[in-house]
């Protein structure tokens, strides 16, 4: 059974939250400017205080950071003012003042504010935490929330209800004032959830790229993740590359295979036979989660920033541009049944037998076979695809296996270290849970980690690949592994996750099936839940958990509707909350059209507002 900790571990993973020995860490995204004229009204810093606990006595006070745009707002226009609030989410202020186009797009038609809060234990919100007893038992959902609501409270009593805040600004124009909330992926969440728990000020919300329903109740299937990596390549991309990584598996069996894939690969080091195929295939696979996820039609180094090589830019549409080497007919045939993982791969006198994840010769070929074949150049291709990530740089000149910096290798990684460093959580309560150690002195501590535990915030939708469904081979899981194979019984509790020495604080046992937050949030009911647009991109491996009728393609209607003025809406060219951002002249027509759905439905909940005045 898969510990809560390792739960959370493969979340972090896949959201691009890194964790490291002396912290637990997420590096900062950043993204092009992408506004047609490249520059962004200033958004004027300031200063909330806020108490550590909104629920009870607290034992300190911290200083959150927040921005304002107020140069949309008109204080001679006849159209009502109105506050358009980011709520933050794993990342510092900057990352989404910067990014977030579609609030500054809006905001002139809407006569708004614009409000970029940023998330408690995050960027320059991290709170001093020396002396305080449980310190980390303060980063939560619903505490994060509360911060929010505070400062959406003083916003909208125009200054009347008074909080410590460091800003010399005249909000009476925007008392009682209409608020839109706006946040992508787990921000996302929080945009849907603060609508949610506190409908008295918040008008309608923008939830964009949400996985909600990655929750464990909702009954994610365990490669949904996996499922959607596929959507943004051709079906001949898709067939080669598996087909590549099934004969991969077989030339290594043979005496002269890993000499033959080094240098056919080009590979900076030598396979080891006695490695089998693992490491190369691994090194194959890794990069397309995230390729997928940013999958955007512009040049971007958004996602490879957070997860990846650095601060470079993917080339546009990175997964077509991975596809080229692969889109070729290499005389491969694929037959049997691939959705059970039980088909064979022939070409000339080289033909591979697949049963799950075993191989074997179904010709007894040796690599002089492979000459009379066109498997070297699909070989070669699969490389020349990886290296749209792994060398975005092009200053590679061999390719080494093992050390291209992805989603999966955090993850590995960070299994590592769990097993050699953290301490154990029951013995972390043996004294009197004073925090010793001052996280607001490390640039880069991360809120995630920490408010997962909290709150048994559990991920589910990409814990397998390889099932049948997907580009990957080999099953990462046995022949009909479920989710309680992973999980456990539901009911069941298991060690809480650990915490680094002077750190105290997370609770003491998890609940694998996040049955709290589910109950206290929806999971997959939307009972309760109106005015919301929830979008999620086609093209996105985080979609398999956002809101969105479980069977829709391209071609069906975009928007799906549910009742209470909240919709679903589905973005066919769309990556990671790409409706979000900037508008560019290469934005596709379903990025235009969703962007325009948002807007339509800001305007109905404003007026339903104004009307109900």
């Amino acid at each position: 059974m898969t510990s809560s900790r390792v739960l959370q571990l493969l979340t972090l993973a896949l959201f691009g939250v890194t964790v490291t020995h002396a912290s637990r860490a997420k590096p900062s995204r950043h993204a092009s400017n992408l506004s047609s004229d490249n520059s962004l009204p200033p958004c004027v810093p300031f200063v909330v205080s806020q108490p550590l606990n909104h629920f009870g006595p607290s034992p300190a006070n911290f200083d959150q950071h927040l921005c304002v745009v107020s140069e949309y707002f008109d204080a001679n226009s006849e159209a009502e003012p109105s506050v358009f609030f980011y709520v933050g989410n794993e990342s510092p202020l900057e990352e989404y003042v910067n990014n977030t186009g579609l609030m500054y797009t809006l905001a002139p038609k809407f006569n708004s504010l614009l409000v970029f809060a940023e998330h408690r234990y995050m960027g320059a919100s991290v709170p001093s935490t020396i002396g305080v007893p449980d310190c980390l038992g303060y980063d939560t959902i619903a505490q994060a929330l509360a911060d929010y609501a505070s400062i959406m409270s003083f916003i909208v009593s125009g200054g009347e209800n008074k909080i410590p805040v460091d800003f010399d600004y005249d909000f009476s124009a925007f008392k009682d004032a209409p608020v839109i909330t706006f946040g992508g992926s787990y921000g996302g969440m929080l945009s849907a959830y603060i609508r949610l728990t506190y409908p008295s000020l918040v008008t309608g919300a923008i939830a964009a790229s949400a996985p909600t329903w990655g929750l464990p109740l909702s009954n994610p299937p365990i490669d949904a993740g996996a499922s959607f990596v596929g959507h943004g390549m051709g079906d001949q991309c898709k067939a080669n590359f598996k087909s590549g990584l099934v004969i991969i598996n077989e030339i290594m069996k043979l005496d002269d295979g890993a000499e033959y894939l080094s240098n056919l690969l080009g590979l900076c080091s030598s396979l080891e036979k006695s490695d089998g195929a693992a490491p190369l295939l691994d090194y194959l696979q890794a990069p397309w989660f995230d390729l997928a996820e940013g999958n955007f039609p512009f040049p971007s180094s958004y996602i490879p920033f957070a997860v990846g090589p650095g601060n470079y830019d993917l080339p546009p549409w990175p997964v077509r541009a991975a596809c080229e080497s692969l889109d070729a007919d290499f005389g491969v045939e694929v037959s049997g049944d691939v959705s059970d993982v039980k088909f064979s791969i022939t070409s000339g006198s080289v033909g591979v037998d697949v049963d799950w994840n075993t191989t074997k010769s179904a010709s007894s070929f040796g690599t002089s076979d492979l000459a009379s074949t066109k498997i070297p150049d699909m070989l070669k291709g699969m490389v020349g695809a990886v290296n749209v990530w792994c060398n975005v740089t092009g200053e590679e000149t061999c390719t080494r296996i093992g050390s291209c910096p992805t989603g999966r290798r955090i993850l590995k990684e960070e299994e590592e270290f769990k097993k050699e460093v953290v301490i154990d959580a029951k013995g972390a309560y043996d004294d009197n849970n004073i925090c010793s150690v001052d996280i607001s002195l490390d640039p880069e501590f991360n809120c995630w980690p920490s408010m997962t535990c909290n709150d048994d915030l559990n991920l589910e939708n990409a814990l397998a690949q390889g099932l049948g469904n997907d580009i990957y081979w080999p099953p990462t899981v046995e022949r009909g592994t479920t989710l309680e194979s992973f999980l456990g019984e539901r009911g069941e509790l298991v060690e809480g996750c650990a915490m680094d020495e002077g750190l105290y604080g997370l609770p003491k046992t998890a609940d694998n099936w996040s049955t709290r937050l589910d109950t206290a949030l929806g999971g997959s009911s939307l009972e309760g839940y109106t005015n919301v647009v929830f979008s999620n991109g086609y093209l996105d491996p985080w979609a398999s958990a956002g809101v969105f009728s479980g069977g829709w393609k391209p071609g069906d209607d975009a928007v799906i509707e549910l009742g209470g003025g909240s919709v679903a809406l589905m973005i066919e060219e769309g990556a990671h909350h790409l409706d979000l951002m900037f508008p560019t002249g290469v934005d596709p027509e379903s990025v235009l059209e969703a962007r325009q759905v948002e807007e339509d439905m800001i305007a109905a909940w404003i007026k339903e507002w104004g009307d109900n005045k």
